[in-house]
């Protein structure tokens, strides 16, 4: 479990702000590049859905007034705002110039024991209660990631928060860059509708319109209502499953129910979210190199707190 650290709480942060503007920065030099248009009424929206927290917080905090809250309305409008960006990203990678992956992809799968397609089929036979289940977790899955931060920074342990938020931002990114240069349409592509009929109807192919449309227009333009989970590798669910139950790991009851919930997460994301198994692999080694970098960060700014502080000592 991580201690609480004022100054840990704020290297995060100052992080995440980095991270928005580098992302931002890059999403606009790309559609630039890439000739995407901008919906300029979606690009209002998007500032006040993020920019209303996001200045009230910063307003709180210059006041010295109520920092948990400030903390709070902070991290809703660069969650709001993150997500809008990196979805733009993500949506941008499906008109990469590589070719569609899934022929490597499925090549990788079939290397081990099981692949998604074999779990997908073996999903077929399971209870409608089983399969609903499955759903809620995987399309509920940033709900929860969201909730997280939240009771976090209400229980006055936003060190956690904000490193969980950085890793997740920071994933996020690495995913869409990944994506880019692996576009793909996921397991389904492999699989004839009539060999899933028992699972949803949109299940692992809710994307594949928006990935195709957007992929293929002559004027392509962004919009929020289009910019879904369009990425099959690496999995970024299994990034926030990942993240959920570190987040929540150490802390009694909570711990083992918020490992179970990613486990089910993790497995939804091949029959729900149409993924490879190695996009899931993918998906981990992304979270776990990301958090090493994030913890590193932590690390080298804790020396340079702790050698700040011993020298103020001495002199």
């Amino acid at each position: 479990m991580i201690q609480e650290n004022s100054y840990l709480k704020e290297l995060y942060e100052n992080f995440v702000i980095i991270l928005q503007c580098s992302a931002l920065i890059f999403a606009v030099i790309l559609s630039r590049v890439m000739n995407v248009s901008w919906h300029i009424d979606d690009c209002w929206s998007a500032l006040l859905l993020a920019g209303l927290p996001l200045g009230l917080g910063v307003l709180l905090k210059r006041l010295s007034h109520t920092p948990a809250l400030a903390s709070l309305l902070a991290i809703i409008g660069h969650f709001i705002l993150l997500t809008l960006v990196e979805g733009a990203l993500a949506l941008l990678g499906t008109r990469s110039p590589a070719p569609i992956a899934d022929s490597w992809l499925a090549a990788a799968d079939n290397i081990l024991p099981l692949s998604g397609v074999d779990i997908v089929l073996i999903a077929q036979a399971f209870p409608e209660w089983a399969v609903l289940a499955l759903k809620k977790a995987y399309i509920q899955t940033g709900l929860y990631l969201f909730i997280t931060l939240l009771a976090f920074l209400l229980t006055d342990r936003g060190t956690i928060a904000w490193r969980s938020f950085l890793i997740w931002g920071c994933s996020f990114f690495l995913v869409t860059l990944i994506a880019f240069l692996a576009p793909a349409l996921g397991c389904y592509s492999q699989i004839s509708e009539q060999q899933v009929g028992h699972l949803p109807k949109s299940a692992g192919r809710y994307f594949v319109a928006d990935f195709n449309d957007f992929r293929n227009a002559t004027e392509p333009v962004l919009k929020i209502d289009r910019m879904g989970a369009v990425i099959s590798f690496p999995s970024f669910h299994t990034v926030c499953a990942l993240i959920l139950a570190q987040a929540w790991h150490g802390i009694r009851f909570a711990g083992p129910v918020a490992k179970l919930l990613a486990g089910v997460i993790i497995f939804s994301c091949i029959p729900m979210g149409g993924h490879y198994l190695v996009d899931l692999i993918a998906g981990a080694a992304v979270w776990w190199g990301v958090t090493l970098a994030v913890d590193r960060i932590g690390r080298t700014g804790q020396a340079k707190q702790t050698e700040g502080l011993i020298s103020v000592a001495a002199a």
